[in-house]
């Protein structure tokens, strides 16, 4: 069961943020995006790609997942959390996990024909991430070298600037991202 938790996120940043004492401006500062775009974030009126929450959650020092995460009072902490951004055609659902003392962050992606992420920032050293292709095939950006996964394809990296891209025009693909940051 999906359970979409983008009402959440807003608040999320919000509470890190505030946590760390730091300004819009700060935040933006730290994670390259606008502070008028975190405002609208903010306030529910916009919601980030993939790659923007990706920023934001690199500059709070915290990952996606984190930001996913439910806002007290909701009943089942373990469902499942959406990312979704119709627009660009990428959507990402976290799973909340407890492995490696919550260092291992999982995650599906499904991205509409011809869709991508957009290149983000390198993983912290002592990141090994894994990628595994369960439909379509999907093509691995790191650092600018490509590598196609085709369904049933695992491959695993440790610290580069990552993009995944549906490797096909007219047919969507899905993908399994286990990110292990135990070592970090």
């Amino acid at each position: 069961m999906l359970h979409e938790t983008e009402s959440t996120l807003p608040e999320r940043i919000r509470a890190l943020r505030t946590e760390r004492g730091w300004s819009l401006r700060a935040l933006s500062d730290a994670s390259g995006v606008s502070a008028g775009m975190l405002s609208d974030i903010e306030r529910g009126a916009k919601s980030p790609t993939v790659r923007l929450a990706y920023q934001i959650a690199r500059a709070l020092g915290c990952t996606v997942t984190d930001l996913l995460e439910p806002v007290e009072g909701e009943t089942d902490p373990t469902l499942a959390r959406v990312l979704d951004d119709p627009y660009g055609g990428v959507e990402r659902t976290s799973y909340p996990d407890e492995l490696l003392h919550g260092r291992l962050e999982v995650a599906t992606y499904r991205l509409a024909p011809g869709a991508t992420t957009g290149t983000m920032a390198r993983n912290r050293k002592g990141t090994i991430e894994k990628v595994v292709a369960l439909d379509g095939a999907v093509d691995v950006v790191l650092d600018g070298s490509v590598r196609r996964l085709v369904a049933g394809a695992s491959f695993s990296h440790g610290v580069h600037a990552t993009e995944y891209r549906n490797a096909s025009r007219v047919a969507p693909c899905r993908f399994l991202v286990l990110v292990d940051s135990s070592r970090c």
